[in-house]
């Protein structure tokens, strides 16, 4: 799980990984619980950028959601996940020690971003910013098939990696780049089919979608651009009156409260990447004179076995009006190590 000459800093953090891609199919609302500005629910953001994340707890329990599901054993989903906290007991009063999960889950950090264009109906955008990081945590676990792109980024302009964009004006949402600030550079081809290859094979069509519309522009105007595009949806509870304020029941002679709320969420095609990782302190299976826990020797690949045949999940809040459906495709993994 590591890269030649980083094998003492990465190998004592984690024995194993795989990286995760996960592509929004529906609106997605991961949300903080808290009010921010005039938006009363906000999705998740990453403190310092400001980027759209899915938090790491959200995967996990969207994760273990589905093994819980699935059926899958009990304890090798604790095992796994760690142990249900309605179900486990206090540590001081049970001969078995409860013990944290085998594996540890990243938050899903953005890769790139759809928004609307006049060259086409939508392309995917991303910044230097967002490809530096991802490719730093991507070397770190071994996953050299995401190569950072040999580029020195110049401000005020955009790279395209089709040479049919470039030379061109670019209009994406209220961005405009003049033909000769639209350059085309083969480092950003190579690197959208990178994160093309993440998606499902099955997915032929939209990774050929997001490897041909890969945008990079500036931090500074990306960062811009999310904060304009981020989209905001009036929520209501009506009364039984139809109305959002307060409303007499005559049949059960009551007053009723009905509610209006703001809250933001992420749109469909955009694409998230996360990492998990099998931790070192895992335990192992040792059931031989019945005192200790069962453990489980391989967490990624019993992962890994169950998870190969998952189409899509549904990750977040508002479920039963669609949000959150979401393609999530874990790629192989760059082997165990000792």
């Amino acid at each position: 799980m590591t890269v030649e000459g980083e094998k003492k800093t990465v190998g004592l953090v984690w024995r194993d990984s795989a990286m995760c891609a996960i592509y929004t199919l529906t609106p997605t609302h991961c949300g903080i619980g808290q009010t921010a500005a005039s938006v009363d629910l906000p999705v998740a953001r990453d403190e310092a950028t400001g980027f759209p994340v899915l938090p790491a707890t959200a995967l996990k329990g969207a994760a273990r959601e589905y093994f819980e599901a699935t059926k899958v054993e009990e304890r090798l989903t604790a095992a796994l996940f760690g142990p249900s906290l309605d179900r486990q007991e206090d540590s001081s009063n049970s001969a078995k020690p409860l013990r944290a999960a085998g594996l540890a889950f990243t938050e899903g950090r953005l890769a790139a971003w759809p928004a609307r264009s006049l060259n086409r109906p939508f392309l995917h955008v991303t910044c230097p910013l967002i490809i530096e990081r991802l490719v730093r945590d991507a070397r770190l676990l071994g996953r050299e098939e995401l190569a950072k792109p040999q580029i020195e980024w110049l401000t005020e302009r955009a790279y395209v990696g089709e040479k049919d964009m470039a030379g061109k004006a670019l209009v994406i949402e209220d961005l405009c780049f003049a033909g000769k600030e639209v350059l085309f550079a083969e480092e950003i081809s190579e690197f959208a089919a990178a994160l093309a290859a993440l998606l499902p094979e099955a997915e032929s069509d939209t990774a050929e979608r997001l490897k041909r519309g890969l945008v990079v522009v500036p931090d500074a105007e990306f960062s811009d651009l999310l904060e304009r595009t981020i989209p905001v949806v009036a929520r209501t509870q009506l009364t039984g009156g139809k109305t959002t304020d307060t409303w007499y029941n005559p049949v059960e002679g009551r007053d009723e409260s009905g509610n209006l709320w703001y809250e933001e969420y992420l749109p469909s095609d955009c694409l998230f990447i996360s990492f998990i990782g099998q931790r070192r302190q895992v335990y192992m299976q040792n059931d031989t004179d019945g005192k200790h826990d069962i453990g489980v020797d391989d967490p990624i690949g019993k992962f890994l076995g169950i998870w190969k045949d998952l189409p899509f999940i549904q990750i977040g809040g508002n479920e039963t009006v669609g949000y959150g459906l979401c393609l999530w495709n874990v790629s192989g993994r760059p082997g165990r190590k000792p």
